[in-house]
């Protein structure tokens, strides 16, 4: 199962790089802003007055909310939505992919053939996922805390929870396009329904913020799991969204298993 993984992680790796590559620049690029807004941020509160209140919230900037004369705070509102919207995307296309293009590219009869099971086969790619996702993250931590440490006072913990809270939601769309996978084996069909699940489960976290009456919307949303204001106020994630979301991880996970176990492969 170790050539299984060292595999499939050296053909995932050019596709990592790009969107490592994305993901940190966006954020190294909105944090080098704030130094041009700090002097600004007096005007730009007065003007934020102006919006209805469950508007800000969408962005973080209610009441309670962040702080965008905080550096942490400004990049909650600015840098924080292109993590968990463009990391959300790839790891729902890499979720998407790893199996699914096995069946597309006509591989997986030579994979059978191997001496491996169809668990071990499951089991190596699914590490390989979470290798890449751990390696974004860390990346990404590794970076946030030297341009924070430029910028201002260092938090650890703040920077940590702003990478562990991706990490979480990559894990939730990474296991859910695995279980998509299982049944729609065509690559660009199967990558289309991921992407779409996760630009799809954002909007529906802004209609529930939006909206009063559909306010329970918010549980099926993973991106509320994570809201930037619990991770840079609270340095954490609540209970029952921490439950909620390992429960969608473990029914995908149960879902690719048992299905992966009993489909006939399309070869």
């Amino acid at each position: 199962m170790m050539l299984l993984i060292r595999t499939e992680f050296k053909r995932t790796f050019r596709s990592f790089l790009l969107w490592a590559v994305i993901i940190i620049g966006l954020s190294i690029l909105m944090l080098s802003l704030y130094p041009a807004f700090e002097d600004s941020f007096g005007d730009i509160a007065d003007y934020l007055d102006m919006f209805p209140p469950a508007f800000l919230e969408v962005f973080g900037l209610g009441e309670g909310g962040l702080d965008m004369a905080n550096p942490y705070g400004w990049y909650g509102t600015e840098g924080y939505l292109f993590v968990v919207l463009i990391g959300g995307s790839y790891a729902g296309i890499l979720g998407a992919s790893i199996l699914s293009k096995e069946e597309d590219d006509k591989t997986i009869e030579f994979l059978l053939s191997k001496p491996i099971s169809r668990n071990q086969i499951l089991l190596g790619k699914a590490v390989v996922v979470l290798i890449n996702l751990l390696l974004l993250n860390g990346c990404l931590f590794i970076v946030l805390s030297a341009t924070f440490s430029f910028i201002t006072e260092y938090e650890f913990v703040t920077v940590l929870m702003l990478c562990l809270g991706p990490l979480f939601l990559q894990a939730i769309f990474a296991s859910i396009a695995m279980a998509i996978s299982i049944f729609v084996t065509k690559s660009r069909m199967v990558i289309s329904c991921s992407l779409g699940l996760v630009i799809g489960l954002y909007f529906l976290e802004v209609i529930a913020t939006l909206t009063d009456q559909l306010n329970f919307l918010k549980y099926l949303s993973p991106y509320e799991y994570v809201n930037a204001v619990s991770l840079v106020n609270d340095h954490t994630i609540e209970p029952l969204y921490l439950l909620i979301g390992m429960g969608m991880i473990f029914v995908s996970g149960f879902i690719t298993w048992y299905f992966y176990n009993r489909k006939d492969i399309t070869v």
